[in-house]
């Protein structure tokens, strides 16, 4: 029987040495010009040798060079690298260790040679003379990713305006299926060059809706004349219970309101192509090479680069073993207080979808960061070809007013039968919601929702308001007179929900949201809320659990968390992993995951323990907003220019 052979990270360790620089995961890694090179500590359970080359990333120049040394079994060999950090800039230093018996394997660590920073700036990344900006990356070349490929199109592309292509009027009862056969009928016309068939128009009034509304075409927009006034409700549930009163109330309009009305809950749009499964040959797979692929980085080295082409569509799949679920204390997610059911977390891995944009020999470079580091001692990563015949594309819905109709119950609380999520869009890409005004939907799953089959879809100018009602205990109201926002007991009320990957939420406002600008499991990134408000929340916009990867709060004021919520939930556990709160207003936790980072810069407002339950996380200019003001704007005219900041609004 043929005995496994053991991998180079189960027989060599590695760490760096400087007096000055920080060597921690998800700290930048600078040394001043001037200063020695960091040294390499070699442990190793296996004789060899290891020489180690310096080299400048911008440039390319190799700026040093330590000549191989022998590493002797069971002992630590210090590597120095002669000379001085005289060029400005980061720099990998390449480490080539062979051990007898095994093919040789280089592993690359970094640092940073700056010196002074420009006012304002953020110690992890800032805008340099030439505009753009420069990232400092910790010793293992993690760094905050480039957000810039999310929302319609992959970033920077205007959303189209749609020609109409069916009109309808308000009509009494039940508008449900007027609409739908609408939908169908332009759905049934060619695409146009553009990937378009044509748009809905629904003329301002009042749209009964009992049912649900699907679009399951490409090229199908649903669109209104208007969404009224986005920051105020206009059905008070607590003083129009009757619904001829409501209708009285809406008569005269000018904007465009579908009223959710009956006792079953339920979404009232679905934007939704198909999951058709394609299966994947091995001949369209490959093994990553590198030991270790940082958050940030979009290029890797592959063991079969001869099998993809550039302009392939393919999964980054990143596994998560049990030694990695150990390390991130997973596996030991202490019990409840209540007796409430804990899961301990299994092995998993996260996929992420890329198009190739250059290979060179073995190297594979894709359009957008990845949003997790890719480390063989967690089980390492693959690609694969992907293909997904059942998305839909170019799909939307605009300038419109939903409204969940319902009544309390017995008790006078809340009474949840009712239309409680207004729209999904999942399994299609390239899809937008704008100028949409929704209030009284509280689902858990979302008034807004990306779905996990979603991709690239833009959210825009859109709220989620919800009523503030006194709360009643069940024998009477409060005599307090407190309210659910103030006694913080109501569930459900998600507003901005994503699952999906590069969705992108802008200028959007919550109202009395319990999870305003949220995020589910597992969800793979990125996906960036900007310039978004949060009033009255119940409770955090956050990662809600298990491991999701890959988000930026961006001008967002919240009460916003990038915690450990351990046995919160079902065991919640390290709900995001490689987040960014970026001149953040209101109350914030930040904690650092083991393996990760989450990074909290410019943040004005409380800095909030977060129950303690995980140490801090990069905590930068607190107190104090950093240039530039948007961290994805800004990253947009690095990458497409002044022109694509226009196309979005910025």
């Amino acid at each position: 029987m043929k005995t496994k052979q053991p991998a180079m990270h189960e027989l060599a360790a590695v760490q760096l040495l400087h007096e000055t620089m920080e060597a921690r995961i998800g700290y930048p890694a600078v040394v001043a010009p001037g200063e020695t090179y960091p040294s390499l500590a070699v442990t190793s359970k296996r004789a060899g040798t290891v020489s180690v080359n310096v080299f400048h990333e911008e440039s390319g120049e190799r700026i040093a060079v330590a000549a191989e040394q022998p590493l002797q079994a069971g002992e630590v060999a210090v590597i120095r690298v002669p000379g001085t950090a005289y060029k400005s800039g980061v720099c990998c230093m390449k480490a080539e260790l062979r051990l007898d018996g095994l093919p040789p394997e280089i592993d690359c660590y970094y640092f940073t040679a700056v010196e002074g920073l420009p006012p304002n700036s953020s110690k992890a990344a800032y805008v340099n003379e030439r505009g753009r900006m420069t990232y400092l990356p910790d010793y293992r070349g993690n760094r905050l990713p480039d957000f810039s490929g999310v929302g319609y199109s992959g970033g920077g592309v205007a959303i189209p305006d749609v020609p109409v292509m069916a009109t309808l009027e308000p009509a009494p009862g039940d508008n449900t299926g007027r609409i739908q056969e609408a939908i169908d009928r332009v759905s049934g016309l060619p695409l146009d060059d553009r990937g378009i068939r044509g748009a809905v128009l629904l003329r301002k009034g009042v749209y009964e809706i009992a049912g649900s509304i699907e679009v399951k075409a490409s090229g199908v927009v649903l669109r209104g004349e208007g969404q009224g006034d986005v920051r105020k409700l206009w059905y008070d549930p607590d003083q129009r219970y009757d619904l001829a009163r409501l209708q009285e109330a809406l008569a005269g309009t000018e904007a465009t309101v579908l009223l959710a009305t009956g006792s079953v809950r339920r979404r009232v749009l679905k934007i939704h192509g198909s999951e058709q499964s394609v299966r994947v040959p091995a001949s369209d797979s490959s093994e990553i090479l590198d030991s270790y692929v940082p958050a940030g980085a979009n290029a890797f080295r592959v063991e079969h680069p001869e099998r993809f082409r550039v302009g392939d569509t393919i999964i980054v799949q990143r596994s998560g073993n049990a030694d990695w679920i150990g390390e991130i204390g997973m596996d030991r997610i202490p019990p409840r207080d209540d007796g409430g059911k804990i899961t301990q977390w299994s092995p998993f891995g996260l996929e992420f979808e890329h198009v190739v944009t250059a290979i060179e020999q073995d190297r594979i470079t894709v359009d957008s960061s990845l949003m997790n580091a890719v480390d063989k001692r967690w089980g390492g990563g693959r690609i694969y070809k992907f293909e997904d015949p059942g998305r839909i594309s170019q799909v939307g819905v605009e300038s419109l007013r939903a409204i969940a109709y319902w009544q309390p119950n017995e008790d006078g609380v809340d009474d949840t039968r009712h239309a409680d999520e207004f729209v999904d869009l999942d399994y299609c890409k390239n899809g937008w919601v704008r100028n949409v005004t929704l209030e009284h939907f509280n689902s858990t799953n979302g008034a807004f929702r990306t779905g996990r089959g979603s991709k690239w879809i833009t959210i825009q100018d859109s709220s989620n308001l919800i009523a503030d009602r006194k709360y009643y205990n069940g024998k009477g109201y409060d005599p307090t007179g407190r309210t659910f926002y103030e006694t913080n007991i109501y569930v459900g009320r998600y507003g901005f929900y994503l699952i999906g990957q590069s969705g992108l939420v802008q200028r959007c406002f919550a109202l009395n949201n319990r999870h305003g600008f949220t995020l589910g499991s597992r969800v793979t990134g990125p996906n960036v809320f900007l310039d978004c408000i949060g009033e009255q929340p119940l409770t955090w916009s956050e990662p809600h659990h298990r491991w999701s990867v890959g988000g930026l709060y961006d001008n967002v004021h919240d009460m916003i968390s990038l915690m450990n919520r351990l046995n919160m939930g079902s065991g919640h556990g390290w709900a995001g992993a490689n987040y960014v709160a970026w001149n953040t207003e209101g109350t914030l936790v930040a904690h650092q995951p083991p393996t990760a980072q989450n990074w909290a810069i410019g943040h004005i407002g409380k800095k909030d323990p977060g129950g303690n339950r995980g140490p801090d996380g990069f905590w930068d200019s607190h107190g104090q907003h950093v240039e530039p003001r948007s961290l994805y704007v800004q990253q947009l005219k690095d990458r497409l220019g002044e022109e694509a900041l226009r196309s979005t609004g910025y």
